[in-house]
């Protein structure tokens, strides 16, 4: 990569982005695409204003050499936006995005397009455990006919957004053991999750397997072309190569 500054700018959201700021001390700053990660100390400097095209811009401006896209494998508005920035000011971009999952033998995925995709395949009155988040429930709204569980990690008392379902109380991490038990006891037939890749997800997906659940796996979208590599070492070394 061609060295165009000194100063380095990450951008956050995914847990490879947590595991590579140490390393950054003195050299880096990190910017994060919403409030709801905010609440966890950062070993370099949290910038206080949320990713956005302007923001961003107005950074990389003042001096930034490379940025670091290690936003979340799903959150391709942080890509774009890191790669429109970078493009426009002739900065170095790296992107650190972790491998998706693949299903095995005994998986029984079913790839969706995106979540309006996901009632065509359901059948009425099947039990969902949707596992993508609060924030974007509104988006299967077309699940008129399913009854839906989705966990909340954090205390909130919104109405369930959907015709039929409710919010589950949890606290990671969680277990293979604990996700069959409580797919299980909630008598889930299929699970509904995005392809963030990585272990943090894995125990739902292991535990569908093992329950042979039906499993409709959202696909991610398309990123814009970037410089990538798949883990915290690597990013390490293409970014000490980048100072050099």
């Amino acid at each position: 990569m061609h060295r165009s500054g000194t100063d380095i700018l990450l951008i956050g959201g995914s847990a490879e982005a947590r595991a590579l700021a140490p390393g950054l001390r003195g050299r880096a700053a990190v910017m994060l695409p919403g409030p709801e990660r905010r609440a966890h100390g950062w070993p370099i400097p949290l910038l206080p204003e949320p990713l956005g095209q302007a923001a961003l811009t107005a950074r990389v401006a003042a001096g930034v050499g490379l940025i670091v896209d290690a936003s979340h494998p799903n959150d391709w508005q942080s890509s774009f936006c890191a790669h429109r920035v970078a493009g426009a000011l002739g900065v170095d971009l790296l992107r650190l995005e972790r491998p998706a999952w693949r299903p095995g033998r005994r998986d029984r995925w079913v790839r969706l397009r995106d979540e309006t995709a996901a009632a065509r395949h359901l059948p009425r009155g099947a039990r969902v455990f949707l596992a993508t988040g609060r924030e974007g429930l509104t988006r299967f709204a077309a699940l008129r006919e399913a009854y839906v569980f989705t966990r909340q990690l954090s205390e909130h008392h919104d109405p369930f957004p959907l015709p039929r379902g409710r919010f589950l109380r949890g606290a990671s991490p969680f277990s293979v053991a604990g996700e069959v038990a409580l797919f299980r006891r909630l008598r889930i037939d299929w699970l509904i999750l995005r392809n963030a890749g990585g272990p943090g997800g894995w125990p739902k997906l292991a535990a569908a397997r093992r329950l042979g659940l039906r499993v409709g796996m959202i696909d991610r979208k398309p990123l814009p072309p970037a410089p990538v590599v798949r883990d915290v070492a690597a990013a390490r070394r293409r970014i000490a190569e980048w100072a050099s």
